[in-house]
């Protein structure tokens, strides 16, 4: 039995759109600060999430970027994605949150 392809991927291109986000005027001051905006982006997911906020060197989000979106229970990130979107955002520094199941619960690194 042969099988043939559906599809080939011969080229994925990554586009970076300019967008009025509710978070752009967001200053990250504090902890409570990134979960907040944490949970406003993805608490209500039903799987999990790694979140990656890009800020400034006035500590403004200049970005959010969904790195990975998991699984049941779990959600393997690379750093390579985090370190990429952080580059193309001319991030100064990041914050990255992982949301799980349970909504009472967030984790910073």
């Amino acid at each position: 039995m042969e099988l043939t392809p559906i599809f080939e991927v011969v080229r994925i291109k990554q586009e970076i759109r300019e967008m009025v986000e509710p978070f752009v005027a967001f200053q990250i001051r504090n902890p409570e600060d990134a979960r907040e905006l944490a949970a406003a982006q993805i608490a209500n997911e039903d799987r999990e999430v790694f979140l990656v906020m890009m800020l400034n060197t006035k500590n403004h989000v200049v970005g959010l970027h969904r790195a990975h979106v998991g699984s049941l229970n779990a959600s393997v990130v690379h750093p390579r994605d985090v370190l990429k979107c952080a580059i193309l955002n001319n991030a100064a520094s990041v914050i990255v949150s992982h949301q799980h199941r349970r909504k009472d619960m967030f984790l910073f690194y």
